[in-house]
C-alpha cells in the first residue's frame, strides 16, 4: 500500500511530510523518484524554500501525511519563493541511486548513525561492496578536511544541493 500511495503522490505532486524511523524530524516536500527500495524528495523548509534534494530506503517510512493546514501554507510559499529543480535517475535501488548522485554531484551530504545526529558533507573516492572511502569538507567552524570510511549500510540518508552544502562548498573554494 505504501508504495502505491507514494507513486500516486509523486503523480500528484503533492507536498507531503514523511516521518521516519531513525530521525526525530519529518521531511517535507514533493516526491521526485519512488520505488520499493527507495524515495527521492525534492525538499522544502516551511518558508517554501528550495532545501536540496534527499534519499533515502523506503522501509524506514513510518508515516506520511499531507493536505492539512501547514502544507497548503508551505505550497502558496513554494509557489511564490520556491525553486523547484529536476533530478533525473535512471537506478532503483538505494545503493546505486546514491553513486548515481555522487556521478552528477560535486559532494553529498551523508547521514549515518541510527538517530541521524551524525553527518558528513564530501565526495565519494572509492568504494566497495561494504564501505564508501569519503574525503570530508569539514564542519563551517574548522574548514578542515579529512579522509574517511563509512560502512554503507550505516547510510541513512544522502542529501545533494541543499543551500547548507553549497555555501559549505563556496567557502572552501574560497580557500580561508
Amino acid at each position: 500500500m505504501l508504495t502505491q500511495e507514494l507513486k500516486k503522490l509523486k503523480l500528484q505532486s503533492e507536498l507531503i511530510s514523511v516521518s521516519r524511523d531513525c530521525s526525530d524530524e519529518d521531511l517535507t516536500g514533493t516526491i521526485e523518484f519512488v520505488s520499493d527500495d527507495a524515495v527521492v524528495m525534492c525538499l522544502y523548509t516551511d518558508d517554501g524554500e528550495y532545501d536540496g534534494f534527499t534519499l533515502f530506503e523506503t522501509h524506514q517510512i513510518d508515516c506520511l501525511f499531507w493536505g492539512n493546514r501547514e502544507h497548503e501554507a508551505i505550497k502558496l510559499l513554494v509557489n511564490e519563493y520556491g525553486e523547484h529543480k529536476k533530478l533525473k535517475l535512471h537506478q532503483q535501488s538505494f545503493e546505486s541511486l546514491l553513486f548515481e548522485l555522487a556521478e552528477t554531484h560535486s559532494q553529498l551530504c551523508f547521514f549515518h548513525q541510527q538517530e541521524e545526529d551524525s553527518f558528513d558533507i564530501g565526495e565519494i573516492k572509492a568504494k566497495d561492496k561494504e564501505w564508501i572511502k569519503i574525503h570530508t569538507y569539514g564542519p563551517k567552524n574548522s574548514l578542515s578536511r579529512l579522509h574517511k570510511l563509512i560502512r554503507i549500510d550505516t547510510i541513512t540518508r544522502v542529501t545533494v544541493d541543499s543551500p547548507y552544502q553549497n555555501k559549505l562548498l563556496e567557502l572552501f573554494n574560497e580557500q580561508l
